[in-house]
């Protein structure tokens, strides 16, 4: 028997027995034998037995069939519902037990469609996202996180300090779950990984609220944005420091010449310096403006086949009078193919300025040499000369804005320090390369790999 049904059955033949005994002493003894007696007692407790079978049955019948529907429930079967009709309490146990389940099916459904819409949130969000628990474990990361930090195991459960082993981030999230503190922590934080990166955290304790419950934080890799400003700033500080030193000279000589009572002489000498440096302003100023044009790609949009050994010739041309004002010698040497695909007035002044740097570098007695030979996929030309050269330790920054390896030599020969930053970016724009190979007192040689023409489909042997 179960539970139930023994219980039943033994408040029932205690009942029955009472009956019995109390038929015993109320009704006179010469009534009873006592083999009528044993069969009423065993009478009485086969029926106590069968009743109670049969109100255990009909009590738990409902309990089982409840049983079974919360387990099919559980089991995902949406459809499922009870279907009482006893016309007693029982039905509006079973219309409350079904109302229970559509709004239970209501909730796990909303709840479904909030975690697909927090999932495509976090997978949408570039930056890292991290959320911990009030103990600084991890509770929830998303996609951003794990490529931002190279983390890609199973981290949910763990300590912050021991899945970044930064201490730096660990302080903001204690700072952001001071009891005081309402407003979120920002903070920027440098990592070092394979490259050094610049993060900017934004750490939240939430609830806003009442205890805390845990804290939100958000990453964003701004690395290049502190570059850039970086650079911005650097770049103003140079450029005044530029446009400074012949302002001065300037403003110095004109007060000369305002002051009156000047000799011819000395006059000449004033207005030649003024001029001198209104020219290298100028030529200043006209940098300036090339590499704004270059940055905003205002430049270099049409290409072209070009013959650089052509552009070799008439560039060297030009600087005849220079070559031999300084009694250097200059020589081009072109490969089997010298045509290249590129920008024309962007590979111009590309040579130019590199042929002009040879040329201001390199001592009386020098030879320069420009060298046109074709690789597999590209044109690589080499401007090379017997100059001063240039130290170990500034070939890494030669093409940095303003970089003089010689100030006073390069302000000398009127350089503006722009010339190798605007030959790199103009490179770069007809996706070419630039490098520098050079020794101190031996010379140096600057090699551009530009484009190569695209095979003409109409030509026989284009293939």
């Amino acid at each position: 028997m179960s539970h139930l049904q023994t219980k039943i059955f033994a408040r029932v033949a205690a009942l029955v027995l009472l009956i019995l005994l109390g038929a015993y002493v109320l009704v006179p003894a010469e009534s009873f034998s006592g083999t009528t007696l044993l069969a009423l007692v065993g009478v009485s407790l086969l029926s106590a037995y069968v009743l109670a079978r049969g109100l255990a049955r009909m009590l738990l019948a409902p309990f089982e069939e409840l049983e079974t529907f919360s387990s099919e429930v559980a089991g995902a079967q949406r459809e499922r519902r009870l279907h009482w009709a006893f016309g007693d309490e029982r039905d509006r146990t079973a219309i409350a037990v079904n109302r229970l389940a559509d709004q239970l099916w209501r909730d796990i459904d909303e709840a479904q469609h909030k975690a697909q819409n927090l999932g495509a949130l976090m997978a949408g969000i570039a930056e890292g996202v991290l959320l911990v628990d009030q103990g600084q474990r991890v509770t929830l990361v998303n996609q951003g996180f794990r490529e931002l930090f190279g983390i890609w195991g199973d981290i949910e459960g763990r300590s912050v300090l021991e899945v970044l082993r930064i201490p730096e981030i660990h302080d903001v999230l204690q700072a952001a779950q001071m009891e005081t503190l309402r407003d979120p922590v920002i903070r920027d934080i440098q990592i070092r990984t394979q490259t050094d990166r610049t993060l900017l955290v934004h750490a939240a304790r939430f609830p806003e609220e009442g205890p805390s419950a845990g804290t939100l934080v958000v990453f964003h890799d701004v690395s290049e944005l502190r570059r850039v400003d970086q650079m911005r700033r650097d770049f103003v500080a140079n450029a005044s420091h530029e446009l400074r030193t012949p302002l001065t000279s300037i403003q110095g000589f004109a007060e000369t010449l305002a002051a009156g009572g000047l000799d011819e002489d000395t006059v000449d000498r004033c207005t030649e310096t003024i001029l001198r440096n209104v020219i290298r302003m100028r030529n200043l100023i006209d940098d300036l403006m090339d590499i704004s044009k270059i940055e905003n790609r205002e430049d270099n949009a049409e290409r072209t086949v070009v013959d650089i050994a052509h552009l070799s010739q008439e560039l060297v041309a030009d600087q005849k009078k220079r070559l031999e004002s300084a009694e250097l010698t200059a020589e081009i040497r072109p490969g089997s193919q010298a045509n290249a695909w590129c920008n024309q007035n962007a590979v111009t002044q590309v040579l130019e300025n590199l042929l002009t740097n040879a040329i201001r570098y390199t001592d009386t007695g020098g030879h320069i040499t420009i060298s046109i030979e074709p690789a597999t996929d590209h044109l690589k030309v080499c401007v090379a000369d017997t100059g001063i050269g240039i130290p170990k330790d500034a070939l890494d920054r030669i093409f940095e804005r303003f970089y003089r390896v010689d100030a006073a030599r390069s302000r000398a020969v009127g350089s503006t320090g722009l010339g190798l930053s605007i030959v790199k970016h103009l490179v770069q724009a007809m996706s070419g390369t630039i490098t520098v190979e050079s020794e101190e007192t031996v010379g140096s040689c600057f090699t551009l790999t530009l484009p190569l023409p695209l095979p003409d489909p109409l030509e026989p042997n284009s293939a």
